[in-house]
Order: C-alpha cells, then sequence, then structure tokens
C-alpha cells in the first residue's frame, strides 16, 4: 500500500500598492507559517518575515503595481512566490549598509537556502526557500512533496484527482483540504516545469532600466498544462523569453528545430561574415583618422 502523500500547505494572496500592504504582507505570511506548525525555528520564521519583507517591497516598489504572493510549505521548506507586472529579471548586487535600495536581495542570497526568479506571462515571479532546521540542505532541492510519479488534488469532500507528475518538473501541484468549487479553477493552473537558462549578454532597454544591464536571452522552460482548453498546450512545449517581454511560445519539437537551426546560421552569419566586415571596416577608418 502506498503510504499518504505529505500534504503541501499553500496560501496566495494579493498585496496592494499603499501604504501599510507590507507589513501586513509578512505579518499574514508568518501567522500562515506559525499556523502550519511546521519545523522551523523562531530564528527561521524571522528569517521568513525579514526575506518576505524584501522581496515583496523590491516588487512594489520598483512595479509601483500590486504584486501577488504564495506561500507553501514541502514538507522540507517555506517556499515563498512573488509575482510582479515587470519582466525585468533581478539580480543582487553591492550596497551600502544604509542604502534603501538593492540591500534586498543581498540578505535573500545571505539568508535563504535557495532562491531564484523566472519570466512568468505577468511579469515574472522571485522566490526563496527557507530550509527547515531538521533537514538543513542549502542549495539543494528538497525531496518530492507526493507519491513519485503522481500528483493530486483532494477537495474537502474528500475527492481524489490526480495526474501524471513528470520526473523533469520543478514543482508539484499536490494539494489537501481544496473547496470542491474551487477545484476547477485549481486543475486549470496545473503547470508542469522546467526552466532553463539563456546566455548572458549586455543589453540596453531605455523603457525599462538606464545604461547597459547585463541579462539573459533565449531562456526559458519546458512546459505542459494538461487542462489547458488548448490541446497543443496539453502536452509539453517549449517556451522561449527572447529578450525581456519578447517571447516564442508553444514549440514544439519540429518548431523548436527550426528556432535552433536559424540561431546556428545566424551565429555563422555573425561569425563568417558580420565579424570579417567589421574588422576590415575599423582597420580602414584606423587608416584614415589615426589616434
Amino acid at each position: 500500500m502506498t503510504p499518504p502523500a505529505t500534504p503541501v500547505l499553500l496560501h496566495g494572496f494579493r498585496v496592494e500598492a499603499e501604504d501599510g500592504a507590507v507589513p501586513e504582507a509578512r505579518h499574514t505570511i508568518t501567522a500562515l507559517v506559525r499556523g502550519w506548525n511546521v519545523a522551523l525555528s523562531e530564528e527561521q520564521v524571522a528569517e521568513v518575515e525579514l526575506l518576505s519583507t524584501e522581496v515583496i517591497t523590491n516588487a512594489i516598489h520598483h512595479t509601483q503595481a500590486p504584486c501577488a504572493v504564495a506561500a507553501r510549505w514541502t514538507g522540507a521548506r517555506v517556499r515563498v512566490e512573488v509575482t510582479d507586472v515587470s519582466p525585468v529579471r533581478p539580480k543582487p548586487r553591492r550596497s551600502s549598509p544604509d542604502a534603501e535600495d538593492g540591500r534586498g536581495l543581498v540578505l535573500v542570497d545571505a539568508l535563504a537556502a535557495d532562491w531564484g526568479s523566472f519570466y512568468d506571462p505577468a511579469g515574472k515571479v522571485v522566490w526563496f526557500e527557507v530550509a527547515s532546521s531538521i533537514r538543513p540542505a542549502r542549495r539543494q532541492q528538497p525531496p518530492p512533496w507526493s507519491t513519485p510519479g503522481t500528483w493530486a488534488i483532494t477537495t474537502t469532500d474528500g475527492a481524489v484527482t490526480s495526474g501524471h507528475l513528470p520526473a523533469w518538473a520543478e514543482d508539484d501541484p499536490t494539494e489537501v483540504g481544496v473547496p470542491t468549487e474551487e477545484l476547477p479553477r485549481r486543475l486549470a493552473e496545473v503547470n508542469h516545469r522546467a526552466f532553463f537558462e539563456g546566455p548572458m549578454v549586455p543589453l540596453t532597454a531605455p523603457d525599462l532600466w538606464n545604461g547597459v544591464e547585463e541579462d539573459s536571452v533565449f531562456e526559458g522552460s519546458i512546459d505542459c498544462n494538461p487542462y489547458d482548453p488548448d490541446p497543443r498546450l496539453r502536452v509539453p512545449v517549449v517556451n522561449l523569453q527572447v529578450t525581456v517581454g519578447r517571447y516564442i511560445l508553444g514549440l514544439d519539437p519540429d518548431g523548436l528545430a527550426d528556432i535552433a537551426a536559424k540561431l546556428r546560421a545566424h551565429a555563422d552569419l555573425l561569425d563568417h561574415k558580420v565579424r570579417p566586415t567589421l574588422i576590415a571596416a575599423r582597420d580602414d577608418w584606423a587608416a584614415r583618422y589615426p589616434e
């Protein structure tokens, strides 16, 4: 007999871009964590509170818009995700001890067991995790949250809806105690996803930031939404973010191969034609205008 899955405790809410919203949000998160009676020390709960404050404050400060917060207990860690409307992914940077801006991610990087960000159709998601004191596992994936290979959503009346959980998926939609009327929405939100990075290049985006920023191009994810109204998205596809706010969505293997072939051809053009032309142009310019 298969042992019952470890319940995944999950709660989400919206944070308005107004005075008092951030303190209320962090108090909501810490109250949830304490109410779940999970294996975190008071010091670790305080870390959850501090990191939640920093990430939510950053989201509202840089967008001047509301954000969405989701907190969950995985059985090994508390994970907090903050979704905002900006596609610009954050990067930790050095700041003076009394700086108001820029210190948040330095704290997140120092205190969180793990953290990161990824693009989202709404903008981006910034997340962090604080590990249980009885399972210290910095920079390691937590164990599966449910029976390996299976996810299950259990409603308050005891009905169970389950499905295949791919080994490559980075999240598990398993949940218990879902109100029956919420089940269709929960199923619509089931998304199996695995992220992959893109190369970092210097980008200029005057409408988003000043100067030049190192950011990734052609990063993306393998996604599968088994309850999507579009049957093409009920099987694994690749979604690519070409650059900030620009996407190629729903690629099947042939579509991905076509994009890869075009990128290889363009790389050859840059390396074998554009680069020699640039060198010749610079030599000609130097000959006419010597320093």
